[in-house]
Protein backbone atom coordinates (compact mmCIF):
# COMPACT_ATOMS: atom_id res chain seq x y z
CA UNK A 1 0.00 0.00 0.00
CA UNK A 2 1.28 3.09 -1.33
CA UNK A 3 0.84 6.29 1.42
CA UNK A 4 0.61 9.87 0.74
CA UNK A 5 2.80 11.36 3.18
CA UNK A 6 6.40 9.63 4.14
CA UNK A 7 7.95 10.91 7.22
CA UNK A 8 11.10 9.06 9.10
CA UNK A 9 14.14 9.07 11.50
CA UNK A 10 17.52 9.81 9.75
CA UNK A 11 20.49 8.23 11.90
CA UNK A 12 23.41 5.22 12.18
CA UNK A 13 19.85 3.41 14.66
CA UNK A 14 16.19 4.11 15.51
CA UNK A 15 15.07 2.66 18.72
CA UNK A 16 12.36 0.31 18.17
CA UNK A 17 9.37 2.15 18.98
CA UNK A 18 10.33 5.06 17.40
CA UNK A 19 8.24 3.58 14.38
CA UNK A 20 5.26 2.13 16.56
CA UNK A 21 4.53 5.49 18.31
CA UNK A 22 4.94 7.30 15.21
CA UNK A 23 2.80 5.36 12.89
CA UNK A 24 0.10 4.90 15.49
CA UNK A 25 0.39 8.69 15.65
CA UNK A 26 -0.47 9.26 12.04
CA UNK A 27 -3.45 6.53 12.60
CA UNK A 28 -4.99 8.39 15.23
CA UNK A 29 -4.61 11.72 13.70
CA UNK A 30 -6.44 10.06 10.39
CA UNK A 31 -3.26 11.13 8.21
CA UNK A 32 -2.76 8.80 5.09
CA UNK A 33 1.47 8.06 5.48
CA UNK A 34 3.86 6.25 7.25
CA UNK A 35 7.23 6.73 9.60
CA UNK A 36 10.40 4.64 8.53
CA UNK A 37 13.95 4.85 9.48
CA UNK A 38 16.28 5.69 7.05
CA UNK A 39 19.80 5.06 8.28
CA UNK A 40 22.92 7.35 7.92
CA UNK A 41 26.08 7.27 9.52
CA UNK A 42 27.79 10.20 7.97
CA UNK A 43 27.26 13.33 6.15
CA UNK A 44 27.59 11.56 2.68
CA UNK A 45 24.80 9.32 3.61
CA UNK A 46 22.75 12.28 5.22
CA UNK A 47 23.01 13.74 1.25
CA UNK A 48 21.65 11.17 -0.02
CA UNK A 49 18.77 11.00 2.31
CA UNK A 50 17.75 14.10 1.26
CA UNK A 51 17.98 14.17 -2.09
CA UNK A 52 15.32 10.83 -1.65
CA UNK A 53 13.01 13.63 -0.17
CA UNK A 54 13.06 15.45 -3.71
CA UNK A 55 12.73 11.80 -5.35
CA UNK A 56 10.61 9.96 -3.59
CA UNK A 57 8.34 13.04 -2.66
CA UNK A 58 9.09 12.67 1.22
CA UNK A 59 7.77 14.97 3.53
CA UNK A 60 9.43 15.48 6.59
CA UNK A 61 12.43 13.91 9.14
CA UNK A 62 13.28 13.74 12.05
CA UNK A 63 17.22 13.42 12.33
CA UNK A 64 19.63 11.66 14.97
CA UNK A 65 22.12 14.34 17.16
CA UNK A 66 24.88 13.23 15.55
CA UNK A 67 23.88 14.57 12.01
CA UNK A 68 22.10 18.02 13.03
CA UNK A 69 25.19 20.12 12.70
CA UNK A 70 26.10 18.95 9.05
CA UNK A 71 22.19 18.95 8.02
CA UNK A 72 22.02 22.71 9.13
CA UNK A 73 24.41 23.41 6.08
CA UNK A 74 22.55 21.52 3.63
CA UNK A 75 19.16 23.61 4.12
CA UNK A 76 17.19 25.86 1.44
CA UNK A 77 15.82 27.78 4.59
CA UNK A 78 16.17 27.88 8.41
CA UNK A 79 13.76 29.27 11.09
CA UNK A 80 15.38 31.31 13.57
CA UNK A 81 15.13 28.78 15.95
CA UNK A 82 17.42 26.54 14.19
CA UNK A 83 19.62 29.13 12.96
CA UNK A 84 20.34 30.29 16.64
CA UNK A 85 20.85 26.81 17.83
CA UNK A 86 23.26 26.22 14.59
CA UNK A 87 21.77 22.68 13.85
CA UNK A 88 18.15 21.32 13.39
CA UNK A 89 16.46 18.27 14.32
CA UNK A 90 13.45 18.27 12.04
CA UNK A 91 13.46 18.68 8.20
CA UNK A 92 10.02 19.90 5.92
CA UNK A 93 9.98 19.31 2.72
CA UNK A 94 7.81 22.04 1.49
CA UNK A 95 6.85 21.20 -2.30
CA UNK A 96 10.90 20.97 -2.85
CA UNK A 97 12.49 23.28 -0.65
CA UNK A 98 13.94 22.23 2.50
CA UNK A 99 13.56 23.95 5.85
CA UNK A 100 15.37 23.03 9.08
CA UNK A 101 13.63 23.19 12.42
CA UNK A 102 15.05 23.16 16.00
CA UNK A 103 11.69 21.98 17.99
CA UNK A 104 14.49 20.96 20.72
CA UNK A 105 12.55 17.66 21.51
CA UNK A 106 9.37 18.44 20.84
CA UNK A 107 6.25 16.30 21.22
CA UNK A 108 5.63 14.39 18.42
CA UNK A 109 1.70 16.12 17.79
CA UNK A 110 3.77 19.77 17.92
CA UNK A 111 6.17 17.68 15.11
CA UNK A 112 3.73 16.75 13.15
CA UNK A 113 1.72 19.58 13.08
CA UNK A 114 4.77 21.75 11.67
CA UNK A 115 5.12 18.73 8.73
CA UNK A 116 1.33 18.91 7.98
CA UNK A 117 0.98 22.88 7.88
Amino acid sequence: MEHKNVFGLVGPSCKGQARKIWNALLKKEGIDGFFDFYRAKNSYDLVTRLSEMFLLERRGYLLDESLQESAAELMDMLTAEAKHAGRIDTVKNERGVLIGYFLDKADPEAILKVWMT
